[in-house]
């Protein structure tokens, strides 16, 4: 399973959008989900290429923290799959550390400067942990954009609609997700993986957020919580550009070992 991303992975699990026919509500103005996630998706910002560095901050059970500094890469194809190049640029124990991930996770590769070789990530690795952050590849490559996936609204209150999405692939790790939307900025203000036996897995939460002139929603603060590992990752945005010029290959393995990005 994949998550789309307009900055990482994981993170880019902040703009979800779907397509679907579920009626939300029963009155006049009531909105179906489709509808719902075309909302999400006209405040989203609009770019072809995004380049961000922000501050990861690991939170063990015990409240320590580790801070890491990372360089993000994105850019969104004619196909509106989303390839992505992310290197950690501090502290020493990591930096160089870079993850590549090709077109919505169709392919994922690790590159790590002690073994100066790219990996690709098999399929059957992608549950894996990485690199500490209590993040799986898989969370860091999902896409629930498949129209297979079944979507309805299980509540609307005064301030959100919660709408549940069963995956309908075999090798996804997670039985159902939960997402919570902001009614008046129209973005998922948070989003829950739960696994077999209704097991709530994982957490998502969007704690920052900026809304420029044209109503376009930015996050600028995500929280993603391993419930079971009792782990936190925050991703603090510090700087972001859009339309960067990149070049046709820069989504390469060539590029996984350049010293410089």
């Amino acid at each position: 399973m994949k998550i789309r991303k307009s900055f990482f992975a994981v993170i880019a699990v902040c703009f979800l959008f779907f397509s679907g026919i579920t009626l939300v509500g029963v009155g006049a103005e009531s909105l179906t989900v489709d509808e719902i996630m075309d909302k999400m998706e006209e405040t989203a910002p609009d770019f072809t290429t995004q380049k961000t560095i922000s501050e990861m901050i690991l939170i063990d059970e015990d409240g320590k923290e580790e801070i890491r500094e990372m360089i993000m890469f994105s850019q969104k194809g004619e196909d509106e799959k989303t390839s992505t190049l992310m290197r950690f640029l501090s502290p020493k124990s990591v930096k160089g550390v870079t993850l590549l991930n090709i077109n919505d996770g169709e392919k994922i590769y690790l590159y790590m400067p002690a073994y100066n070789k790219p990996r690709r990530i098999a399929g059957s690795s992608k549950g894996d942990e990485f690199m500490g952050t209590g993040l799986s590849y898989e969370d860091m490559s999902m896409d629930y954009k498949d129209n297979d996936y079944e979507k309805k609204l299980l509540e609307e209150t005064d301030s959100e609609y919660i709408i549940e999405v069963l995956p309908t692939e075999e090798d996804v790790s997670y039985e159902k997700i939960i997402l919570h939307v902001d009614k008046e900025k129209f973005y998922a203000t948070k989003v829950e993986f739960y696994e077999a036996d209704n097991e709530l897995s994982k957490t998502l939460t969007i704690n920052k957020i900026k809304v420029d002139d044209n109503g376009k929603v930015t996050p600028m603060e995500i929280e993603f919580t391993d419930i079971a590992e009792n782990q936190k990752t925050k991703i603090v945005m510090k700087e972001t550009e859009y339309d960067v010029e990149l070049s046709s290959s820069f989504f390469s393995i060539r590029t996984l070992k350049k010293p410089t990005l």
